[in-house]
Order: C-alpha cells, then structure tokens, then sequence
C-alpha cells in the first residue's frame, strides 16, 4: 500500500469514528428526551387515574393510584441524580484528571452539555438537595454547563451545612472567579488553602485570583509552590508564565510558555499569551506567527486582540501593522 493510500485510509476511519461518536451523542440525547417524556405521561396518566378516584370515593385505588404516582416521581429524581452524576465525573475524569473542576478545565462539548445541565435544571425543580454532597454535585453540573449564579447559589448552600469543606470552598472560589468576582473568590481559595496547604489547585487558582487582582509577586509564590507540588502541570506553567510576562521577565515567561506546550500541544490559550509576550517584547514577526496559530485553533482571539493593549506596538508598527489588520480584520468579521 503506497503513503497516500494509507493516509487517505487513516483519515477515513478516523472520519467513521467521528460519526459513530456523533451519533451515538445524537442517539443518547434522543433517548433521554423520550425517557423524560415517558415520566411526564406516566405522571400525566396517574394524576388522572387519582382524580377519577377520589371522585368516585374509591378508597383503595386512591391509594394506588397514590403510591404508584410517587414511585414514578422517585423514578425519575433517581434518573436525573444518576444522569447528572455520570456526567459530573464524566467531566472530572476526562478534562479535570486531578478531580478539580476549575477555569483550565475544557468546555463541555454539546450534546452532554445540554443534557447535564438539563439534568441539574430539572432535579433542582423536582427536589431541593438536602445534603451537603447533593448540593456540591449540583454546583459541580451547573458549572460545567457554565451557569456560574446557580453553581454558587449550590455551593452556598452547601457550605452552610458543611462550611469547613475545603472542596466546596475552592469549587465556590473557582465559581466567583468565573463571575469575575476575584476579591471573594481569594477569600475562598485562602480559606480552603489553610485547610489544604499542599493543594496545587487551590494554589494554582489563587494564584489566578491574585493576578487577577494585580498582586503578581504573590501569584508568582503560589504558582512556585504548585509547580513543586506537580512539576508537569501544563496550566500552572501557563499561568506562571503570565505572571512573569507582567513582571516583565520575558525570558523566563518564554521557558514557562514553551514547556506547557510540550505537555499541551498548540493550545490555542497558550500560543495566544506566547504572541502577547513576543510583541511586548517588539519581535512582531514572531508575534503575528503565533498570533495567526492561536487563531486557527480558537477564533476568539481575533476579536481579542484587537483591542488587547500588549499588542499595541504591534498594531501601529509601520511594517507588521497591516498584517495584524489583515489577519484580525475590523469588527463584525468573522
């Protein structure tokens, strides 16, 4: 078989495999919308058999029509809190190995997306949690499927029945980070941190909240201690790399850059700071090569950089300026 017959070969059954997971994705969302369908008739058929009878004054099947009505209800509770959960450690076990869901995690692909939050939306309207593990495993989903209000409304709750719980705490930490709220999420993460010392999460994300917050020096010493924790961390070299691009340390930002993309190749996060970095430093060939990557692999970042100020040398230098406009285009481009 010559080269070209087996490259064509490879990418065929990888284009096969891509549309079994499809629709295998499109099947399972299909059946939990028939399954949940089938609660709702059930329901529907019960609540109507009870009327009839206590309408007719028929004592006993009042009474069985009653139970089965509740065993249909606890039923369906039992199939969203199992659904939720599987996809919850879903999650954790594919994009958050270490057992933390936190800013680094990838986002979660539709359709499982969809059907977690769906799964958390409709448990929350059938029952109130009522322990401290059901109210963090439902700020888990709501997180995942980024409706950061309902995941710390969760979290919330779940530290008032178990408020020195350093998981939670770091999980709520995270949330108001997402809301952008960094001044709280550090008393979370500070909280948790003096429950958990040597935890290189809760280390890594304050240092993001300290960043956030324009206290570099600290981040930086938390970033050190998490990468002696887990040398081979490629976010905390990531994040540790912004905070020595903002201290000015090009050199070591760069050493920091690199090494995460060894462990996490072309990440588009990554090469985007990796094009910040070059043109700070007025290498804005280099910047627009890498610029150019990270936009290949996220679209987002053309509209980002058109306004991010370390690009402004970029932007305005006479000979690369007009490649950076022609490959970010103006506003409304795609």
């Amino acid at each position: 078989m010559g080269i070209w017959a087996a490259i064509k070969g490879g990418w065929n059954a990888v284009g096969k495999l891509v549309g079994l997971l499809r629709l295998a994705r499109a099947l399972q969302k299909d059946a939990d919308a028939r399954i949940c369908l089938g609660f709702k008739r059930q329901q529907e058929i019960l609540s109507e058999r009870l009327r009839e009878a206590q309408a007719s004054g028929d004592a006993a099947e009042e009474d069985r029509a009653r139970q089965l009505l509740h065993r249909v209800q606890d039923n369906e509770l039992s199939y969203h809190q199992s659904r939720m959960a599987d996809l919850a450690a879903h999650v954790l076990a594919d994009r958050a190995p270490s057992g933390a869901i936190g800013p680094d995690v990838p986002k979660l692909p539709e359709p499982e997306r969809a059907v977690l939050e769906s799964a958390a939306t409709v448990l929350g309207a059938l029952r109130p949690a009522e322990t401290a593990a059901e109210h963090l495993l439902r700020g888990k989903a709501f997180y995942a499927a980024e409706r950061y209000e309902e995941a710390l409304l969760e979290y919330s709750a779940a530290l008032a029945l178990l408020p020195g719980d350093p998981v939670t705490l770091y999980s709520r930490g995270t949330t108001l980070s997402g809301l952008e709220r960094h001044q709280e999420a550090l008393a979370d993460y500070n909280r948790a941190h003096e429950l958990r010392p040597d935890d290189p999460d809760t280390l890594n994300n304050r240092g993001n909240a300290l960043g956030e917050l324009k206290r570099y020096d600290e981040a930086l010493a938390d970033y050190n201690r998490a990468h002696e924790l887990r040398p081979d961390h490629p976010a905390t070299l990531h994040n540790r790399g912004n905070t020595l691009r903002h201290l000015n340390r090009y050199d070591e930002a760069l050493a920091d850059y690199n090494r995460s993309l060894k462990l996490r190749p072309d990440h588009p996060d990554t090469m985007y700071d990796v094009a910040c970095l070059y043109s700070l430093w007025k290498r804005h060939g280099e910047s627009l090569q890498w610029l150019e990557r990270a936009i290949a692999g996220d679209a987002q970042y053309r509209s980002m950089a058109r306004e991010d100020e370390d690009f402004e040398g970029l932007r305005n230098d006479p000979e690369w300026g007009p490649k950076f406009w022609e490959l970010v285009g103006t506003e409304g481009q795609a």
